[in-house]
């Protein structure tokens, strides 16, 4: 079945994904403790030494600022690009193409019993090459002249829109659904964008349904055009000034016009990428093709020799590649050689997607990746004694393993109790990264010892290309982010108003390297908030430096808070919107980085209150109201139904409540003397409220 589950379009070599062997992971490496750690580590036929001081990673620079770098190299900067003759992106995507001897490298489920068929690195660049002069037919220019949008879920055109737009020097900007309309418009007009693929007609339609507030949008492209009703639905796009193609209409452009490729350079503008617009509308981050070079090396540069990417490996594309992670993700191994399977972009079927593809690297999320920790430990809650006390046992062992720094997946114990946990990942897997929040060092501890295999966590933002630290493969401690890589430098700046100070090696985390982007597009202003006179990029994010020269990422400077998913919430927008409500009073928001919901402390109107009690027929006094399951429940619908009909984001709605009958005031510690929120003091007031409201949340 796994063999077949991997056919080239339309025909082709399969050997390279039918024979794809498993991975032995790293197996021998003495104790983390030591001052140098030595670990053997086996990559196909050979075997690589390697040291790397694990309990003193990185090095303080002379001065006064304690700026810190990597200490590999005795930290001399490491060099900026992984290879010497890749310097783009359209450079690396023929590295590739030359190292897999032109193999598989898009999959999508469209085969036979919705196998995995792949398209090869030449079928992509044909592909490419005829839809980029498409584009030009159309009247896009190329070096930076013209602006591509791409609104879609993961797929073989996001991959052939993005690499004919690099091969023309076209620039893309993604975009994605939890922007809202508002923000789409405010992207599309600041970009001056004239074209815009979308995967659906459903979206195709939002915008049509904009079209009036979007001057500069003159064609549509749909991934997925319907057959049926086309001439009626370009008739009604050809009212609003718009014109509606296929996918194929694109390409046939292309093969009727032909033209001349526009071959990046290092400098040439990439992509703009949107953040998410956590204080008002989204700021534009560009990114040069350098950007993501250096950001390649970044992540590569602290790697043991036996991780790096090879055409053997298969990596599965479910995170967005309109954000930052996963394109950097992708073009990693477009320079690799990397087989890449998409996802079908439904969560309930991700685990049948992993399962069917069995890729031996996974880039994920910590909601993933709690979310099949908890069923695990469930499961094992829930089995008889003696299989409770025999993982007990066994996992006991494991983490005797990791102790010594001995990370393997070939004991006893492995084949009885953990083979199980590695198949729900498809038996392959000799890598896991997590990003984009922060996960638990309990969930990435388990990881390590259930899958026998290494367990990378990265911290970075779009304004960095993504990376600004990641773990090292032979450290096996958990509960921080690394250390910088290539040219990356970090300082922590003191942060007076919520006590963290430089000196005691925590403060605001402030970084410098050639993968930081030079400012927002159009927002001089915005540009001068971010950076400082010397030209630190102030990530807003509070650091600790722990004694082994990692860094922890242990709150935010601003009142912003990051959930599991990687979406950022500003609560007092929030909080402004349900507070307009007459039946709250006041009302708490707050948001785990662990949790991918939101939670809050209500405290209701007592009026209000009453008449939802009488209509749920719950009586009692205001206090019992607001013990009431029943009655905080409808509290909690009218709520949501107020959030979603002034327009709050699915992430940005509280998913559950607590009522509670005391107001926040200054005497109680929880207002300040003009009456704003001590969030920080509503957070350990409530703190064991919300842990009960995030336990049954995940229980749910």
């Amino acid at each position: 079945m796994a063999e077949r589950c991997f056919r080239l379009l339309p025909r082709g070599p399969r050997s390279l994904l039918s024979n794809l062997a498993q991975q032995r992971i790293p197996v021998t490496c003495s104790g983390p403790n030591s001052t140098r750690v030595t670990r053997t580590v086996r990559h196909g036929s050979s075997y690589f030494n390697s040291v790397y001081p694990v309990d003193d990673q990185t090095i303080i620079k002379e001065g006064t600022e304690r700026v810190r770098v990597t200490r590999r190299n005795e930290g001399q900067y490491l060099p900026t690009q992984q290879y010497s003759d890749v310097n783009t992106i359209y450079e690396g995507f023929y590295r590739g193409k030359k190292c897999s001897n032109d193999g598989p490298l898009l999959g999508s489920r469209t085969g036979p019993d919705n196998c995995y068929e792949w398209m090869s690195f030449s079928q992509l660049e044909e592909k490419a090459r005829l839809f980029g002069a498409g584009l030009m037919s159309l009247g896009m220019l190329p070096n930076g002249e013209s602006f591509v949008g791409i609104f879609a879920t993961n797929r073989a055109e996001w991959t052939i829109a993005d690499f004919a737009c690099v091969c023309h020097s076209i620039v893309t900007v993604p975009l994605y659904t939890s922007l809202g309309k508002d923000a789409i418009k405010y992207i599309v007009n600041q970009t001056n964008m004239s074209l815009l693929i979308c995967d659906t007609m459903q979206k195709a339609e939002t915008v049509l349904g904009e079209s009036a507030a979007l001057p500069s949008l003159k064609t549509v492209v749909v991934c997925d055009l319907p057959a049926d009703g086309t001439d009626d639905t370009q008739r009604r796009f050809e009212a609003a000034g718009l014109k509606l193609l296929s996918f194929n209409d694109v390409l046939s452009a292309g093969t009727a016009n032909p033209c001349e490729l526009v071959i990046p350079t290092p400098s040439s503008l990439n992509t703009v990428v949107y953040t998410s617009g956590t204080t008002g509308v989204p700021k534009g981050v560009p990114l040069t093709h350098r950007h993501y070079i250096v950001n390649h090396a970044n992540i590569h540069s602290t790697f043991d020799v036996g991780i790096y990417a090879t055409p053997k490996d298969v990596h599965l594309s479910y995170l967005p590649l309109a954000h930052v992670f996963e394109r950097a993700t992708q073009y990693h191994c477009l320079i690799h050689g990397v087989p890449m399977g998409y996802s079908r972009g439904d969560p309930l079927l991700l685990l049948d997607d992993i399962q069917t593809l069995k890729p031996t690297f996974l880039f994920g999320v910590p909601r993933v990746y709690n979310k099949i920790y908890h069923e695990v430990m469930l499961s094992v809650s829930n089995a008889s004694p003696v299989k409770r006390a025999l993982f007990n046992f066994a996992y006991q062992q494991k983490l005797k393993e990791l102790k010594r720094g001995v990370q393997r997946r070939d004991t006893i114990w492995d084949k009885l109790v953990f083979k199980k946990i590695q198949d729900i990942f498809g038996g392959r897997i000799r890598l896991l990264f997590s990003g984009a929040a922060p996960i638990s060092a309990e969930v990435s501890t388990f990881y390590r010892a259930t899958m026998g295999c290494v367990f990378f966590e990265g911290y970075g933002q779009t304004e960095t290309t993504s990376c600004i630290t990641h773990t090292i493969d032979t450290d096996m401690t958990a509960g921080h982010v690394g250390i910088p890589g290539a040219d990356m430098q970090i300082k922590l700046v003191d942060v007076p108003e919520l006590n963290y100070f430089s000196t005691e090696d925590v403060g605001e985390v402030c970084v410098k390297g050639s993968n930081v982007f030079d400012g927002y597009f159009k927002e001089p202003e915005k540009t001068k908030e971010a950076f400082d006179e010397d030209g630190w990029l102030h990530t807003g994010d509070i650091g600790r430096w722990n004694k082994n020269g990692t860094l922890s990422i242990i709150d935010r400077k601003k009142q912003i808070f990051k959930l599991s998913q990687g979406v950022y919430v500003t609560p007092e927008k929030v909080e402004n919107v349900y507070i307009r409500l007459p039946l709250v009073m006041q009302i708490f928001i707050y948001g785990d980085s662990l949790q991918p919901h939101v939670v809050g402390i209500v405290v209701p109107d007592p009026t209000a209150l009453k008449k939802i009690g009488e209509g749920k027929r719950v009586t009692g006094s205001y206090e019992d109201l607001c013990k009431s399951e029943v009655v905080t429940n409808a509290v909690l619908k009218v709520l949501q139904k107020h959030g979603k009909d002034d327009g709050l984001q699915g992430f940005e709605q509280v998913q559950a409540i607590a009522l509670h009958p005391e107001q926040f005031s200054e005497q109680n510690g929880l207002l300040t003397p003009t009456l704003k929120s001590r969030r920080t003091e509503l957070k350990k007031y409530f703190q064991n409220e919300l842990d009960r409201l995030n336990q049954n949340l995940e229980r749910s």
